[in-house]
Parts: C-alpha cells; sequence; structure tokens
C-alpha cells in the first residue's frame, strides 16, 4: 500500500466537509472510484494529483507526506501499533529516544576510531546509527504536527517563522 494512501485516507476520514470524496472528486477532477482506489492504496496518485489533493485536504500530515514524495524529505513517523493520544505518542516516543540514544552512544564510539582501524563491529554500530537517526527525525517531526494538531496550532506559523530565521 502506498503511504499517501493511509494519509489520505485519515485526511479524508477528519475532513470537515460533509461529503468530502464528492467535493474532492469535484476539485481535482477525478472520479470518486479513482479517488476510492487513492485512498486505498489500489492506485498510486501522481505528483501533480498528490499536490492537488494536499491543497484540498488541508491536513498538515497529509501535506508533509506529498512534500516527502516531491522533495525527498523525511516522512513522520505513524504507528497503527501505538494507540492515539498524547500519552502514548509520549510514552512511545520516549521508549524510542532512550534505545536512539543507546545506539548513537555505541555508534559514537566506534565513529571516534580512525577508519583505518575500525573493526566489523565499528562499522556495524556506524551504520546501525545511520539508519535509525532518519527515523529519529522522522519521529521528532511526527512529534510537531502532533503537537500543533492537539493543541489546535496550524503549523504554518511556527514553520514559517522557523524558514524566515534560517533563511529558508
Amino acid at each position: 500500500m502506498y503511504k499517501e494512501a493511509v494519509q489520505l485516507d485519515l485526511a479524508l476520514k477528519s475532513s470537515k466537509f460533509k461529503s468530502p470524496l464528492t467535493k474532492l472528486a469535484h476539485e481535482i477532477p477525478a472520479s470518486k472510484a479513482s479517488i476510492s482506489r487513492w485512498r486505498q492504496g489500489l492506485r498510486k496518485m501522481d505528483n501533480d494529483t498528490l499536490k492537488r489533493t494536499a491543497k484540498f485536504v488541508d491536513d498538515w500530515l497529509y501535506k508533509y507526506s506529498a512534500a516527502r514524495e516531491d522533495y525527498g524529505v523525511l516522512s513522520f513517523f505513524k504507528s497503527k501499533r501505538v494507540r492515539g493520544g498524547m500519552f502514548a505518542a509520549l510514552t512511545n516516543q520516549e521508549k524510542q529516544e532512550n534505545d536512539r540514544k543507546r545506539i548513537q552512544a555505541i555508534a559514537f564510539q566506534s565513529a571516534s576510531v580512525p577508519p583505518n582501524e575500525r573493526n566489523t563491529q565499528d562499522w556495524k554500530n556506524i551504520d546501525a546509527f545511520s539508519k535509525e537517526f532518519p527515523e529519529e527525525i522522522g519521529a521528532e517531526i511526527t512529534e510537531f504536527l502532533e503537537w500543533c494538531q492537539y493543541n489546535d496550532i496550524d503549523p504554518k506559523e511556527p514553520i514559517k517563522e522557523f524558514n524566515q530565521k534560517l533563511g529558508g
């Protein structure tokens, strides 16, 4: 199943529109059957359709997923194993943070060894953290978006402010 299918389904389920499928079909334009196939992950959307659906649903988790597709940015973390809600998200995030810190500490020790003196385990440790680090960034993005959603904050403003400070 395509990741954007899950995000589109979630966005349409929480849509403020009375009949989001009909409104989206009119807006795109596309048939309801096509939208249903995208939503079920039976067919992949092209980038243009992804952008138009993201504009319509006005859901930051979905928009970020679309940006991931367009610009190769890291995706966010969404687990079906974790019960919804801030407490569950924080509990899961704390466990992942502790795991990542342990992996990071070991990898940093291995990385401090000169490359020509590293053993197989050093390289495995470095590789493990290289895979873990992007997951951590994705989890942080998720935490930010969930925080905004939980507190009814439009993420546009803090993102815009951050980008202006950073010059991006």
